[in-house]
């Protein structure tokens, strides 16, 4: 089985890593996705000008994502891949159900903040856009009482 974890380093993201790491047994590929959401876009399309700055802390962000995953699989066993891919912030979720359907994934496993509110319109939720929008089974690990 073919599976891929879409990560963040954030809490929920890891207790995801977690669980998935117990998935290694009928796991052949575990693809570990990190989908840079890169500068969203400002909605009055005015010319805006992003400090080259704020592109350096994302590339370190993303390098910081891929150690902690090293970290995380170093001694599961697991065959994994770790995929890092750019995209703004309204195609996080198609990203990751996009590179599903590329890899032949079988399952997808998220995590969730379990937004709601004013929170959950802003920052929308990824989890759920991917469930709307998958072809295959999403799994979603709740987060613990504390996130």
């Amino acid at each position: 089985m073919n599976i891929e974890l879409a990560f963040d380093n954030s809490p929920s993201a890891i207790k995801a890593i977690n669980f998935a790491r117990k998935m290694g047994p009928v796991c052949d590929l575990l693809s570990i996705v990190y989908v840079n959401p890169g500068i969203i876009r400002t909605p009055t399309g005015a010319d805006t000008i992003v400090p080259e700055a704020v592109f350096t802390d994302q590339e370190k962000f993303a390098e910081k994502v891929e150690e902690s995953v090293k970290s995380m699989m170093q001694d599961s066993g697991i065959n994994y891949e770790f995929l890092k891919i750019d995209a703004t912030g309204d195609e996080v979720a198609r990203k990751i159900v996009g590179i599903a359907g590329e890899k032949k994934i079988d399952l997808i496993i998220t995590g969730t903040r379990k937004l709601s509110g004013l929170s959950k319109f802003i920052l929308g939720s990824v989890s759920s856009e991917i469930i709307k929008l998958s072809n295959v089974p999403v799994l979603v690990v709740p987060p613990d009482d504390s996130t």
